[in-house]
């Protein structure tokens, strides 16, 4: 039983992406968070938030052919928080927070590969080797202002979002399995039984070993 048993694609690509950015040693001092679910206090800075914003699935094919297969978009945010009362700094060092993400994740050649994600110097690979196809759209801003209402803490934000593009397939699971076939020859609509009685018959059955059934890939 592997996790994409249990959890969704999207939340293992998230922390794929948080796993290797967060380990990346630019970033050792830095608070790290998954959610934003508790606000940044200037005692937390520099910080490092890695989430998942929104999520978009869309038939992957023709909607109304064959069994529900989806294309999905998941976007996923950067932040990249630090205080600093020269501007000038500041931004310097949002925007190399922003480059490192960059060089450790999309160069990646087992992260991003679309057949086989295992590293085989570290023994790890994308939980369940879960695959990324393709980094649709990034968009870059920068934020400037306070973590109070005195401007104690000059802070600069750098958030980046990226859009994450994969596939799923789900096939119907079959409860009903069929495992007999019963044929019988010689029957006409309308005939008697001293009718069909006069033409070769054949009856004959066709059991099917279910045991032996492949499970469906997803």
């Amino acid at each position: 039983m592997g996790i994409t048993d249990t959890q969704s694609f999207s939340l293992v690509i998230r922390d794929v992406f948080f796993d290797a950015v967060s380990s990346d040693p630019f970033f050792a001092n830095y608070t790290k968070r998954k959610t934003k679910m508790l606000s940044v206090q200037h005692e937390l800075l520099p910080y490092l938030g890695i989430y998942i914003l929104d999520e978009t699935m869309l038939p992957d094919g023709d909607g109304n052919a064959g069994m529900i297969r989806f294309s999905h978009t998941l976007r996923i945010g950067f932040s990249v928080m630090v205080a600093n009362n020269d501007q000038v700094v500041a931004e310097q060092q949002i925007d190399a927070g922003y480059w490192r993400i960059m060089n450790r994740l999309w160069p990646d050649q087992y992260i991003m590969n679309l057949f086989d994600t295992m590293n085989p110097h570290t023994g790890t690979g994308n939980p369940d080797n879960t695959v990324i196809e393709s980094i649709q759209r990034g968009v870059r801003r920068h934020v400037f202002g306070s973590t109070a209402l005195n401007n104690e803490t000059p802070v600069a934000e750098m958030q980046y979002e990226v859009s994450a593009f994969f596939r799923t397939t789900w096939p119907p699971i079959i409860t009903d399995d069929l495992e007999e076939i019963d044929i019988s020859t010689g029957v006409k609509s309308g005939d008697t039984q001293a009718e069909m009685d006069q033409r070769q018959q054949f009856h004959g059955k066709y059991l099917f070993d279910i045991s032996k059934k492949r499970e469906p890939r997803r």
